[in-house]
């Protein structure tokens, strides 16, 4: 099996984030201030993330694997000032934020995930149908969740900037509002747990 240009950079990217990663994993940890240092979160979580996209690429290209397994991150559990507090209803709130990288590998993302939804159309249905990015996102999305579209991002034009969960206690008629007003009702005081995730970005790649 030979390996083209442009599979190798992108396992060499790939590879060069993941490095980066594992040194500001490094740094955090010898660092951190504490057994709940949010720096050492993040770090851990911006790891994670490169390392699994790195198996995930591998595995794509060469149809290798890594020997390392993905746990879900460190939870960090805000106690309530009153202990006795049980919140009847919680909200989780996700953002994860991308630069479109490569408008046009967008399209093709978008496309082919538009085939996974709608196998018996011909491909003609699915470029008529994609036909600019927010377009392409909708089908990503529908394709494979928020969670599918994350580990898909670098290889469908998407630089991954980072994001937050936020879990909060929800106020009675909070659950209302989901649809009219989904972010509406956040509130700091209501916080029970937020995890941040900044992935830097060099520009020179």
């Amino acid at each position: 099996m030979t390996t083209v240009p442009q599979d190798r950079a992108r396992l060499q990217a790939a590879l060069d984030n993941l490095t980066d990663a594992l040194e500001n994993h490094m740094e955090a940890c010898l660092a951190r201030s504490g057994e709940a240092d949010v720096a050492v979160q993040a770090a851990y979580t911006a790891l994670r993330h490169a390392a699994a996209q790195y198996d995930d690429l591998l595995f794509e290209l060469r149809d290798e694997v890594t020997p390392w397994e993905f746990p879900e991150g460190p939870h960090v559990d805000i106690e309530y000032e009153d202990s006795d507090a049980e919140p009847a209803a919680v909200g989780v709130f996700v953002r994860r934020d991308y630069d479109i990288s490569e408008a046009g590998e967008l399209l093709r993302a978008g496309r082919e995930a538009y085939g996974e939804i709608y196998p018996a159309d011909p491909e003609e249905a699915a470029v008529a149908d994609v036909t600019h990015a927010g377009r392409a996102l909708y089908q990503l999305l529908h394709a494979y969740g928020v969670d599918g579209l994350d580990l898909r991002a670098e290889g469908s034009g998407l630089q991954p900037r980072g994001g937050t969960v936020w879990v909060q206690e929800l106020a009675e008629g909070d659950t209302e509002t989901l649809v009219n007003e989904p972010f509406g009702v956040i509130d700091d005081d209501m916080l029970i747990y937020r995890l941040d995730e900044v992935v830097e970005v060099d520009e020179e790649r």
